[in-house]
């Protein structure tokens, strides 16, 4: 039977396996993840100076794969599902018929060069943000959609910031609401939800990055759980210069 893990003080469950054979039977306030790219956008990440290290070993998702995943996101989450994905997925999101309510931009001001330099490199990623039918509401007033954070070295080739988790959490969600992000990785998300007090469910299929991610949570809740309330947040551009 592969992990299903729930803490000791009941705000953690990680679970190791497949998210779309999960994610028919949970009911969550909101999903907040970051799924597998395209096979061109993984074979695009590389390093190593010259581009010759690829970076992203894992499996991709097909626009048909994507565009199932987030149909059972939206049904599993109460509230606000908010996702990075590859622009190409984005754009399959506006011809789709899922609940699409905005399209925001994460700008890297550190992203990764263009190695072949013949052209500029991207510098940002595509944040998808749906919510099933009926009111909605998220605390960030007036502001747009777009967040400035550098990027940061983590375990996961494509892990996000803490910081910009924290400011979507706090933006999105409200203390003590349950955040699903069934495309786990090494569990920033849940080191987040810790950090904001928020509930979390985890998924990874990848049982090596699981264990990063549960021992990770496991030293975040030993540390103690209280928000980091002078940690700077990414800056947010207003929405009247």
């Amino acid at each position: 039977m592969l992990p299903d893990w729930t803490s000791p003080c009941g705000r953690v469950r990680l679970i190791c396996g497949d998210c779309k054979e999960w994610l028919p039977d949970l009911s969550v306030d909101h999903c907040i993840t970051d799924p597998p790219y395209g096979a061109e956008t993984h074979d695009g990440a590389r390093t190593g100076g010259d581009g010759s290290i690829k970076l992203v070993h894992f499996d991709c998702l097909t626009t048909e794969e994507f565009l199932e995943a987030t149909r059972l996101m939206v049904e599993a989450a109460q509230r606000w599902t908010v996702m990075t994905c590859e622009w190409r997925h984005a754009a399959k999101l506006e011809e789709s018929k899922l609940p699409l309510i905005r399209l925001g931009v994460w700008i890297k001001p550190n992203g990764a060069p263009q190695f072949t330099g013949d052209r500029p490199a991207t510098g940002w990623e595509a944040v998808a943000i749906l919510h099933r039918d009926g009111k909605k509401r998220w605390n960030g007033g007036g502001l747009p959609a777009v967040w400035t954070c550098n990027k940061e070295n983590t375990e996961h080739p494509t892990g996000k910031p803490v910081r910009l988790l924290n400011t979507w959490l706090r933006q999105f969600t409200d203390e003590g609401e349950t955040v699903l992000d069934p495309f786990m990785g090494s569990g920033t998300t849940g080191i987040a939800c810790l950090r904001t007090g928020r509930r979390f469910v985890g998924i990874e299929i990848s049982t090596a990055y699981y264990q990063i991610a549960k021992a990770r949570i496991e030293m975040e809740l030993a540390q103690g759980t209280l928000p980091l309330s002078d940690t700077p947040r990414p800056r947010q551009e207003e929405l009247l210069r």
